[in-house]
């Protein structure tokens, strides 16, 4: 009698644990992955502006299937200028449902050419603005 019961309560905590590796088989079947590589230690990545980790990575990262955004670069300091200009440190791919996609970034000196732009628009900006300051000044002397 004990015998058959300690049989019965294994065949059912065997059939329990198979439906849960099943139901997370199927979670995990509903996503895609992406593994990031870099040619320097310590890189931090960025999925949609969203903090990864940094690399080395110690397993793809699962996202939704679709386009995404991958980069080393941080959010803060993301804006249309710089993306153009750092084609290698920002790729948008897309992910399909059930697979993996590797994605390599170069980082070498990119990161500091992004500190380096930024410096370069601000100071445009200054330039800008004192111009027109100018601009003005002399057209309300005139008058």
């Amino acid at each position: 009698m004990g015998m058959e019961r300690t049989l019965i309560l294994l065949i059912g905590v065997i059939i329990f644990t198979g439906q849960l590796i099943g139901q997370e088989q199927e979670e995990i079947d509903e996503f895609g992955f992406i593994d990031i590589k870099t040619d320097s230690m310590n890189v931090p990545f960025f999925i949609d502006g969203f903090y990864v980790g940094n690399h080395p990575l110690k397993a793809p990262v699962p996202v939704l299937p679709g386009f995404h955004e991958v980069s080393y670069i941080p959010p803060d300091i993301q804006d249309e200028t710089v993306k153009n200009k750092l084609t290698e440190g920002i790729k948008r791919v897309y992910v399909a449902k059930n697979d993996t996609l590797e994605v390599f970034l170069f980082y070498d000196h990119y990161l500091s050419q992004v500190e380096t732009l930024q410096e370069e628009m601000k100071l445009q900006n200054y330039v800008g603005f004192s111009l027109f300051g100018v601009l003005i000044y002399v057209l309300l002397s005139i008058f």
